[in-house]
């Protein structure tokens, strides 16, 4: 298990989650709650979809964003307009993450991780304690244990 994980914060605007992936060099992190609770996973592939998504998409996003912080929505078309534009700034990695991360406690046998991995196809295993982040295993980890 690796205890060094690279998170992605959900408040996060889906920008610095993209900035981020890229300086670590990474596909994707999972993504955390203040309180380091594992809420989601966020890949480069899911921030390049939202990125191209149709205008409607990200304006709704957008809108979400902004009543979320605000309490109210964007009426005027023409500022929505504006605000969609740079949705990546304005919306955060919750909005477009994926909810279910692939993830196990963190005393799970390497046998039923390797299950894990096979079953749900992923590369990566994210482990927790009463739901908080503590380490992840990959395909590589579980098989150097297991040889």
């Amino acid at each position: 298990m690796n205890t060094q994980v690279a998170c992605i914060y959900e408040g996060w605007s889906i920008d610095r989650a993209r900035h981020f992936l890229a300086r670590h060099n990474l596909s994707q992190a999972p993504v955390i709650a203040s309180d380091h609770q594992l809420v989601g996973v966020l890949s480069s592939a899911r921030i390049a979809g939202f990125l191209n998504s149709d205008e409607t998409y990200r304006a709704q996003a957008v809108n979400d964003s902004f009543r979320r912080a605000t309490g109210t929505e964007i009426e005027n078309l023409d500022e929505l307009t504006q605000w969609v534009r740079r949705a990546q700034v304005y919306c955060t990695a919750h909005q477009i993450m994926r909810t279910n991360p692939v993830s196990a406690e963190a005393d799970t046998s390497i046998e039923a991780l390797r299950a894990l991995a096979l079953q749900e196809q992923t590369h990566a295993i994210y482990l927790t304690e009463a739901g908080l982040l503590v380490g992840v295993v990959t395909a590589l980890d579980i098989l150097a244990a297991t040889t």
